[in-house]
């Protein structure tokens, strides 16, 4: 594994979970046991029936474009090596959560409704990242 040279995200005990699975190469949501909304970031409540009562279940790594954008200047130093790159929030399948990440993909390739499977970046051995990748053969279907 190379060092990793960018910020890592500092997780709350609320969202570890999330993290650890991300490590483990799995993409888990908070789900509420009451109405069975998932939700992201996680919550104390659940927004839709104010339940208290979570677990985290897999879900699919894959979705759908719901919006992106081109980032054509680094945020912070560490990042201007890889501009420009595109950063996409994602429909996730069979939730109700839409997720950020970047997307590895040829920008002039990228729409709105493109679907994109989630890539596991293991950056240290305590850490993982997400990013999204164009499912260009399920775009064909």
């Amino acid at each position: 594994m190379n060092a990793y040279s960018k910020p890592l995200p500092i997780p709350s005990t609320l969202a570890r979970p999330f993290w650890d699975a991300l490590r483990a190469g799995e993409l888990r949501l908070q789900n509420c046991r009451n109405c069975g909304r998932f939700n992201h970031p996680p919550k104390i409540v659940c927004p839709r029936c104010h339940g208290r009562d979570f677990e985290w279940k897999a879900v699919e790594p894959r979705g759908t474009i719901y919006s992106y954008t081109i980032v054509h200047r680094a945020p912070i130093p560490a990042f201007k090596a890889e501009v420009p790159y595109a950063v996409a929030l994602v429909d996730i399948a069979g939730t109700e959560v839409r997720l950020l990440a970047s997307l590895a993909a040829p920008l002039d390739q990228i729409s709105v409704g493109l679907p994109v499977t989630v890539e596991f970046d293991h950056v240290t051995e305590e850490f993982s990242l997400f990013r999204f990748r164009p499912d260009f053969a399920e775009a064909l279907k």
